[in-house]
């Protein structure tokens, strides 16, 4: 038994060794040191900024694909993005809290959440952790392969509502927006990352009956992206649809990766 327990305290001892990786990345059973999960993060977030700023894509296939795009939701009659972008520049108080809703929150409450998690519901860290990974590089990959151009530059009957009231600076030529990717509207990560933010709180606070109302997040979410013109509702659905794969490949991926580690506990309980 002592020689059972020494081989197993030997191989979890390296930092670099695979039991402690998979315990760090695969399951809530450990984490990396706070500095790792920075530099992830940070790096991640730089090849987020690389891709808006240097990879703008074809404006005549983006605009295109637009226009397809609106012409099957228009088929479908899911086509509500008019309507609620008049009635958003119509109404003083939309107008601006839904601009700087859209400009503000989506930086803020994201990470807030993750560190949230991070260290306040580890068991759960891991796999939503991975899961907002996929999601962002998936986007990622979707902005540069296939260029979308927004119903705001697309469409000439909607307003591009942060632009006219030039809300943080989205009018300025050198200022924030400028450096944004203009063509990078499917999915919209706006919404992609407010779902997985309620997914994330309603997971933390099981079984908390009134966690479902973290939920009225990325529906909040929703209606700004629409209502400023910067996304289609099929944008909205593409980020919400990606947020749930990537949630089923990583639920995958932490089973397999825990099965070992649970028969190996197991089988240690035989022993001793």
């Amino acid at each position: 038994m002592s020689q059972t327990r020494t081989l197993t305290q030997k191989s979890t001892r390296s930092p670099f060794s695979w039991t402690r990786m998979r315990s760090n990345f695969g399951s809530g059973a450990g984490l990396p040191p706070w500095w790792v999960e920075v530099i992830i993060i940070g790096t991640g977030y730089l090849l987020y900024q690389g891709v808006q700023i240097f990879v703008t894509g074809s404006e005549a296939s983006a605009v295109s694909r637009a226009d397809w795009i609106w012409q099957v939701q228009s088929y479908l009659h899911l086509n509500p993005e008019v309507a609620i972008n008049h009635w958003v520049a119509g109404n003083d108080l939309l107008l601006y809290s839904t601009g700087y809703f859209y400009g503000i929150l989506h930086f803020a409450v994201t990470p807030f959440v993750l560190i949230w998690v991070r260290f306040w519901h580890r068991s759960h860290y891991a796999m939503l952790r991975n899961t907002l990974v996929g999601t962002s590089l998936v986007a990622l990959i979707m902005y540069w392969v296939i260029p979308l151009a927004p119903p705001r530059l697309s469409m000439g009957n909607i307003v591009d509502t942060l632009r006219v009231e030039n809300i943080l600076s989205a009018a300025d030529p050198t200022g924030p927006a400028s450096m944004a990717n203009q063509y990078a509207a499917m999915p919209s990560l706006h919404v992609a990352w407010a779902v997985w933010v309620a997914l994330a709180v309603y997971v933390c606070l099981r079984p908390r009956p009134w966690r479902w109302l973290a939920w009225t997040y990325p529906a909040a979410t929703t209606f700004v992206v629409i209502g400023t013109g910067n996304h289609f509702i099929a944008d909205a659905l593409a980020g919400g649809l990606l947020v749930w794969l990537c949630w089923f490949v990583a639920s995958r991926v932490h089973s397999t990766l825990r099965r070992p580690q649970l028969v190996l506990e197991h089988s240690y309980t035989q022993v001793s």
